[in-house]
C-alpha cells in the first residue's frame, strides 16, 4: 500500500508540471498589439520653439503656433500689397516638421484671385517660415517624429 502510494505521488508530481505551466505569448503577437495601441494621430509632444519649452502641454502648443502665426503675420504685414480688387481668402499652408524641427512650406492652398492679384504671395510665406526661431521637433515616445499640420491664413486685403 505504501509503494501504491509512493506511486499515485510520484506520477502526480510528473503530470502535475503541465499545470504551472504558463502559456507563451508570441513575439508576432506582442508587436501587433502595440501597433495597435499606438496612435499615429497624436504625438507626446508637440514641437517647440525655445521660448515655448517651459510651459504645460497645451500651453506650449498655443505658444508655438502664436510664435508660427506672429512671424507670418510680421512678414506679410511688412509688404504693402497693392490690389484693383478687395480680396477676402481663407489660405491653408501645409507645414511640415522634420525630426530637425526643420520647419518647411509643403503647400499652399489658395484661390485663383489670389493668385492672379498676389503672385509674390507664396514666396513670402516660404521666406516668413525661414525666419522662424530653431524648433524642438515632436516626439513620439521619446522618439523625434516628423509632423506635419494645415496653418489657416486670413488674407483680407482692400483695393487701393
Amino acid at each position: 500500500m505504501k509503494q501504491l502510494w509512493t506511486y499515485c505521488v510520484f506520477l502526480f508530481l510528473c503530470t502535475s508540471c503541465d499545470f504551472f505551466q504558463k502559456p507563451v505569448v508570441s513575439q508576432e503577437t506582442i508587436v501587433a498589439q502595440e501597433k495597435e495601441s499606438i496612435n499615429l494621430n497624436t504625438v507626446d509632444v508637440f514641437p517647440s520653439f525655445s521660448n515655448c519649452d517651459r510651459l504645460e502641454k497645451e500651453a506650449q502648443k498655443t505658444c508655438f503656433f502664436q510664435t508660427l502665426t506672429d512671424q507670418i503675420h510680421t512678414q506679410l504685414t511688412q509688404n504693402n500689397f497693392r490690389v484693383t480688387k478687395t480680396i477676402r481668402d481663407t489660405i491653408k499652408v501645409e507645414l511640415h516638421i522634420d525630426t530637425l524641427g526643420i520647419i518647411n512650406v509643403f503647400s499652399i492652398n489658395k484661390n485663383a484671385k489670389t493668385t492672379k492679384h498676389i503672385p509674390t504671395l507664396d514666396s513670402l510665406l516660404k521666406a516668413s517660415t525661414q525666419n522662424l526661431p530653431k524648433a524642438s521637433p515632436a516626439y513620439k515616445r521619446g522618439i523625434p517624429v516628423q509632423t506635419k499640420f494645415i496653418l489657416p491664413i486670413i488674407l483680407n486685403v482692400e483695393e487701393q
